[in-house]
Formats: C-alpha cells, sequence, structure tokens
C-alpha cells in the first residue's frame, strides 16, 4: 500500500530487452497485423479481445452493468466500414466488444453516418490466428494521445453512449494514472517529452487470448507489440497491467515501473448486490475483488 501513485524512475532508462525475453516467446504462433486482416477477422478480433476482458479482466468482470437495456439501443444499428450489425445480449462481453470496434477500430469523432476506420490503430494492432486462419488471441494498440484536448466523441449514438457509460469507471481510473505518469516520464525524461509531443510513443492498451491460444504463447502479443513499435520510430510504449500475467509479461521485458494505481482505495461506483435499472454498480462500490490495482509500465524502445 506504500507504493501507490508515483514509483522512483532510474537516472538511467534502460532499453527494451528482448534477449532477455527471447525464451518466453512462442514458437508456435506469430503475430500479424491487424491491418492485414479482412473484415470479417477484425470483427473477430474485437470479439477475443472483448470477450476475454469481459471475463478476465480484474475490473472488467467485477463491474456490473445496468439491468435495463438504455433507450434507444434495441432496435438501432451500427454501420461502419467492417459491416451493420445489431448491438446484441446486453452483457460485459457486448459492451466490450463494442468499446474495441468503436474507440479503437473506427474513429469516435467521426459523424454516425460515417464512421471511419482508424487506420493507425488497425496497422498497430495484432493479431494471432489458429491453424483455420480464426483469430484467437489479440493486442489492441495506438499512440498515446496528447494529455490536452481530449477528443471530441461524436453525439447522439446509443451505441457509444451504452460502452462509455459502462467504462467511465474504468477511465476515471486510468485516465488519472496515464496523466500522472506521462507527467513524471516528460520531468525525468526531456527526451521522452519530445516523444509523446511528437506522436512517438505507442500505448499497448489491451492484450487478451481466448481460450484456445495458451497463457505462455501470449506473451508474443506483448514482445512482437514492441517489436512492431520500432519499426516505424516510436520511441517509447506504455502499458497499464491490470493484471499480474501482464506485469510479468513488462518485467520480462526489462520494462519500467512508473506509477501504481490500486482498485480499492476509494469506493467509486454505487454498491448493490444486483444490477440496478441505469446505473453501473459494483458487490462492494469498488472497482475490483482484488485487492491489487494497474501498475502502468514504460518500455524504451530506442
Amino acid at each position: 500500500v506504500v507504493d501507490h501513485a508515483v514509483h522512483p524512475l532510474p537516472a538511467i532508462w534502460p532499453l527494451v530487452g528482448f534477449e532477455r525475453a527471447r525464451p518466453y516467446r512462442s514458437r508456435p504462433y506469430t503475430a500479424v497485423p491487424a491491418s492485414r486482416l479482412p473484415p470479417n477477422q477484425v470483427v473477430r478480433l474485437a470479439e477475443v479481445v472483448g470477450t476475454s476482458f469481459a471475463r478476465r479482466e480484474p475490473q472488467c468482470r467485477h463491474l456490473q452493468p445496468a439491468k435495463l437495456l438504455p433507450d434507444g439501443l434495441r432496435d438501432a444499428v451500427h454501420i461502419d466500414p467492417f459491416g451493420t450489425s445489431a448491438f446484441g445480449p446486453w452483457s460485459r462481453e457486448s459492451l466490450l466488444y463494442w468499446f474495441v470496434r468503436l474507440l479503437v477500430l473506427t474513429d469516435p469523432t467521426s459523424p454516425r453516418s460515417t464512421v471511419a476506420v482508424n487506420e493507425e490503430a488497425l496497422s498497430q494492432s495484432l493479431a494471432i490466428l489458429d491453424d483455420t486462419g480464426d483469430v484467437i488471441g489479440g493486442a489492441i494498440n495506438e499512440t498515446m494521445p496528447p494529455l490536452v484536448d481530449p477528443p471530441s466523441f461524436r453525439q447522439g449514438d446509443p451505441f457509444l453512449d451504452a460502452v462509455l457509460t459502462f467504462v467511465e469507471p474504468v477511465f476515471t481510473l486510468l485516465g488519472a494514472q496515464d496523466a500522472e505518469s506521462i507527467k513524471a516520464l516528460s520531468i525525468a525524461y526531456p527526451e521522452f517529452r519530445g516523444a509523446h509531443a511528437a506522436g512517438e510513443v505507442g500505448h499497448h492498451f489491451m492484450v487478451a487470448r481466448s481460450d484456445a491460444l495458451g497463457k505462455e504463447d501470449a506473451f508474443e502479443l506483448v514482445a512482437a507489440t514492441a517489436a512492431r513499435y520500432q519499426a516505424p520510430g516510436h520511441v517509447f510504449m506504455l502499458i497499464e497491467a491490470t493484471n499480474q500475467w501482464t506485469g510479468a509479461a513488462c518485467e520480462a521485458l526489462g520494462a519500467t515501473r512508473v506509477h501504481f494505481a490500486p482498485f480499492r482505495a476509494n469506493r467509486t461506483v454505487r454498491p448493490s448486490a444486483a444490477p440496478l435499472a441505469d446505473i453501473v454498480t459494483s458487490l462492494d462500490g469498488f472497482l475490483s475483488g482484488k485487492d491489487s490495482g494497474s501498475m502502468l509500465y514504460a518500455i524504451r524502445l530506442a
């Protein structure tokens, strides 16, 4: 509990440890850029990541969505370059699937009538496929956005409104963590400050697997993300590790611990034994049932 907030930062920031991590990388599987996938497989990537987060991520599996489907969502359809879809079941899995599709793989600031693909995020994100071509694991990546002038998401989109309502408590925690971490890194390392301003800091946003991909092979998604960020000239990579597995993956790559944000320091949602009509809750009012938190790691790539 004494290690909450910013950690002491090293005077010399070590480079990413690819050689150190080599024994843990996968031999059977290679990660491929999501930009090479056809539309149906991009949708499948969002499904795999969303389902995994709903079942495994400490906050997402603890939070309870509102009991009732929001007004306007039942008969609504969403149209983007990946297809035309109804929302589907009112569940954590559906909410997090749409989170990936709406907030990362497509541009949430574009008009609802002409939703655009987020080409940059698609080129940075990765997928692992099985022998049949099915997506069994994925890494959702983006360039770390600036702290000023947050994007203005489109209004009047029932899909996006439903997703943002569910993830708002998580966004609040991680957004504050990102802000404190970026400020600390910018003060300690002028080169980081310049890289962030130039759009050269990658954000390893979400990494997940289906049951068909073993934990021992899922590390390939983290290592391959760091390697892919090196190619276009990204200098640093940030990761919010909200579970022990992701933290261990960061440690294997020689990442620097920057900031710890606890899940159970304060009750941030309404406590309720059962879902309530129109508000996000949890059993005890905390963001997670685990007495741990999110550790933000930073990796120096060059």
